[in-house]
């Protein structure tokens, strides 16, 4: 029967359906065609089309543009000045993540999943950014940020190294963090086994004026835990910096969503998104077709032979010369211009 006939649901902008390619009849009933039975050819105005489908929040636009390097996606916030800590209300400004690089053939699944990880690492800069420690000068440091000298840091990697006097105490350690400029309060500190401790921390009120700009509500007044190895306090600033980051990612789990669907949300089941899953791929079945076996098997390998990158010249490419040497008999597509090692002659 025709491909044509099925009255199918509608696949996303960018999206083509390989000759041949079989059909699915879901378990609701509905026809469709599998997302690995596609072939696409993303641009600018369907990646746009993608994102104008995704909702999060209202201090989060996504953007699609198009450079010499080609399509891309973005991410914008919308919020306050990190390192403006007066006690005065702060004017809004609009900022900018990284651009993330689309390729035309990247499936339309992995674009929306690219989107949800432009959006978690955007906002991990922002709580990096928030954690201050405060030196007993009453100076204070946003020590997590990614705006720190990274060459100058492998520079002083000596100078930076734990102090050989016995760290401060848990108290101590506490009182010099700030998360938004709310204190962090010990709750309960319990001994585990293994020589491990776990401390339940509460973050505090923000200072007024943080309170009547009201951003970053999901993290008021958090209640959460660490695990620690028992005395080891000087750790203490990277595990709630942990906590922080896990906070805020689950944050995005739960509301982002792609046409109303919350697909990273805890609320759905496992077990059923793996019996779809299971049940879209019946390859056996679908590759007994010699002819639909061919095309599929050429276009996976098309577009992965199209991602190999090459190999360059100077250091990194000697480099990872070396680091590919390394493996006999590699399978996959290796960089262009990689040189394959005569193999050794034995007597």
């Amino acid at each position: 029967m025709s491909l044509h006939t099925f009255n199918l649901v509608p696949h996303c902008p960018g999206e083509r359906v390989m000759p041949l390619a079989p059909l699915l009849t879901l378990p609701n009933g509905q026809r469709w065609v599998a997302q690995h039975y596609l072939r696409y050819q993303h641009t600018l105005q369907s990646v746009s089309a993608l994102l104008a489908q995704i909702d999060f929040d209202a201090h989060t636009p996504l953007f699609a543009g198009q450079d010499a390097g080609g399509v891309y996606l973005q991410v914008g916030l919308i919020g306050r000045e990190n390192y403006d800590r007066s006690n005065t209300l702060r004017a809004y400004k609009l900022v900018y993540g990284r651009k993330w690089r689309i390729d035309a053939d990247t499936p339309t699944s992995e674009i929306i999943q690219t989107a949800f990880l432009a959006i978690k690492k955007a906002r991990e800069h922002e709580v990096r950014e928030l954690l201050t420690v405060r030196n007993a000068a009453g100076q204070t440091s946003a020590a997590f940020s990614n705006h720190h000298d990274l060459p100058l840091l492998a520079q002083q990697r000596s100078g930076l190294q734990p102090a050989t006097k016995p760290a401060a105490g848990l108290t101590a350690e506490l009182a010099a963090l700030r998360f938004a400029q709310r204190r962090i309060t010990l709750l309960q500190q319990v001994d585990l086994a293994g020589e491990r401790v776990l401390l339940d921390l509460q973050l505090g009120p923000a200072p007024l004026a943080r309170q009547l700009e009201g951003d970053l509500p999901e993290f008021a007044e958090l209640a959460f835990s660490v695990i620690l190895p028992r005395g080891a306090w000087a750790q203490l600033p990277y595990a709630i910096m942990d906590a922080l980051i896990a906070h805020s990612d689950r944050h995005v789990d739960e509301t982002f969503r792609f046409r109303g669907f919350a697909r990273f949300s805890r609320a759905n089941s496992i077990q059923a998104i793996a019996a779809l899953s299971l049940h879209t791929r019946p390859y056996a079945r679908d590759l007994a077709d010699a002819q639909f076996a061919q095309i599929f098997r050429a276009n996976n390998y098309e577009v992965d032979a199209s991602r190999a990158p090459a190999l360059g010249q100077g250091a990194l490419a000697e480099k990872n010369q070396r680091l590919i040497g390394q493996f006999a008999d590699l399978l996959g597509h290796l960089p262009q211009g990689y040189a394959q090692a005569p193999a050794t002659q034995t007597a």
